[in-house]
């Protein structure tokens, strides 16, 4: 399973160095995803929460997938501030809206 996700899937192995026990996630990756994929959102969350923000965003996310659960999170996002940060994008049904396509090649962190 391994050598598939790591070989033809794309996704990288990570270091122990960089996963965080207590969170059970790899702060720095979850991060790093959402910048790259809502760019703008970030920044919009930076203008407001400044050298904090990464701090709260995981705080924010821990918080909903003990309520809410891995897959529904993955499913829907979380919220911040009353934004939604999306971690995961899925195939459309159809090939017409090439914004999501170009989201959905991005991995998940």
């Amino acid at each position: 399973m391994e050598e598939i996700l790591l070989g033809v899937s794309g996704w990288k192995s990570g270091t122990n160095a960089e996963w965080d026990k207590e969170r059970a996630l790899f702060p720095a990756r979850v991060v790093a995803f959402l910048q790259e994929t809502q760019p703008k959102l970030w920044d919009e969350m930076r203008a407001l929460h400044a050298a904090g923000l990464e701090a709260l965003v995981i705080t924010a996310l821990v918080k909903e997938l003990d309520l809410k659960g891995t897959l529904h999170v993955l499913r829907h996002g979380f919220k911040f501030y009353g934004k939604t940060f999306r971690l995961a994008y899925f195939k459309p049904a159809h090939g017409l809206n090439y914004e999501v396509l170009e989201l959905l090649r991005q991995k998940p962190p």
